[in-house]
C-alpha cells in the first residue's frame, strides 16, 4: 500500500520472485514432459477501461485493464517467450474463443498462456520409470 512503500517493495520483490520461479519450472516441465503438458489459454475479460475502487488498494491497479497487454507481455518475458504469446481480442472474437464469457458490455479481453501440467500421469511415469530400473512400486501398503 502507499500507506507502507518499503513493506509493498518487500512484498512484491518476494512475488515477483515467486512468479519467476514458477515459471522457470513451467518452463522446464515443458521443454522435458512435452507429453505431459500442455498451453491453456486464460482470457481476462473487460467491460470498463478503468477499476474503482482500486483493487489491493493501489491507484495503479485501476489502470489494469488499459495495462494489461503490456502486463501479460511482460509476463510472456518472464519465461523467455517460450509461451504462446498474449493478445489482445474484441467482444466477438473474444465470445468466439470463450463462449463462457458473458458478451453483455464486454469491452475486449486480453488473452495469456499458461501450462498445464498433468500431475496424475507424472506420478505413472516416475513410478514405471522407476520398476523400469527395479525399485518396488506400490500405490497402497499397510
Amino acid at each position: 500500500s502507499l500507506a507502507q512503500p518499503m513493506k509493498a517493495l518487500r512484498d512484491f520483490g518476494s512475488e515477483f520472485r515467486m512468479v519467476l520461479n514458477c515459471h522457470r519450472e513451467r518452463r522446464f516441465m515443458i521443454e522435458q514432459q512435452p507429453h505431459l503438458c500442455h498451453w491453456m489459454p486464460i482470457a481476462l475479460p473487460f467491460d470498463r477501461w478503468w477499476v474503482s475502487p482500486a483493487p489491493f488498494g493501489h491507484p495503479l491497479f485501476s489502470l489494469f485493464p488499459v495495462l494489461s497487454p503490456l502486463v501479460t507481455t511482460f509476463y510472456d518475458s518472464l519465461s523467455s517467450f517460450t509461451c504462446p504469446p498474449s493478445f489482445v481480442v474484441g467482444p466477438k472474437a473474444a465470445q468466439r474463443r470463450f463462449p463462457q464469457l458473458q458478451d453483455k458490455g464486454l469491452l475486449f479481453a486480453t488473452v495469456f498462456h499458461e501450462a498445464m501440467h498433468d500431475d496424475a500421469r507424472t506420478n505413472i511415469a516416475i513410478a514405471l520409470t522407476a520398476a523400469e530400473r527395479g525399485a518396488a512400486v506400490a500405490n497402497y501398503c499397510e
